[in-house]
């Protein structure tokens, strides 16, 4: 869900997932996730359509098209944590025969720059004045969309904070945890034939 403030402020994004309101996706979702734990890519092919997307090109499309893009088999395979990542995130059902994940990436507004915004995926997340989890917070933020300032810093290998900027110009640091990129994969899922099955994944930012 969408909520607009103020002229002039960033709107909310929150959080959605609509996959209990049909019993038979649901099921979908959970032998999805036990392919995903297990990364076992012949129980995924049976979860995929034949003509699955994966880019934006005509011929962006088949399960052979799916193994070169993704590469299920090979140990650093991007494909089972961006899936991982739809099954946290959870699904918007969009019409009856048609859920799409996550809705970081399907409900961000068009008028703002992807490639210059995080969504906080979290309520009461703490903007610090500094990048330390000691550091005094400058504002509490819950499900806001804020514009990036900058590259991701790590202290000490024990957390990393990324600079950002409020609709309303306080500037600050957040835990990269509490936030989410609308650059994210995307992921659409359709009833084919009474059955369910992913019809699309794709990414724009290449191999995450």
């Amino acid at each position: 869900m969408l909520v607009w403030p103020a002229f002039g402020q960033l709107p909310k994004l929150y959080p959605v997932d609509e996959t209990l309101r049909d019993a038979s996706f649901q099921a979908y979702t959970q032998r999805l996730r036990a392919a995903v734990e297990k990364r076992n890519t012949r129980a995924l092919r049976r979860l995929t359509d034949d003509d699955v997307v994966v880019g934006p090109e005509k011929e962006d499309k088949g399960w052979k098209k799916f193994v070169e893009r993704w590469r299920p088999d090979e140990a650093d395979s991007p494909v089972w944590g961006a899936l991982a990542e739809l099954l946290q995130l959870g699904f918007l059902r969009e019409h009856p025969q048609l859920y799409l994940s996550p809705y970081v990436v399907w409900r961000f507004p068009d008028d703002l720059n992807r490639r210059t915004h995080l969504v906080v995926a979290k309520e009461k997340a703490a903007l610090r004045e500094a990048p330390s989890v000691t550091a005094p917070v400058r504002a509490v933020l819950s499900f806001d969309i804020v514009r990036a300032a900058g590259e991701a810093v790590r202290m000490g290998g024990l957390a990393s904070f990324v600079p950002v900027e409020t609709g309303d110009g306080v500037r600050g640091y957040l835990n990269v945890t509490d936030v989410l990129s609308p650059l994210l994969a995307r992921g659409q899922f359709g009833l084919r034939q009474k059955r369910w099955v992913m019809i699309a994944l794709e990414s724009d930012e290449g191999d995450r």
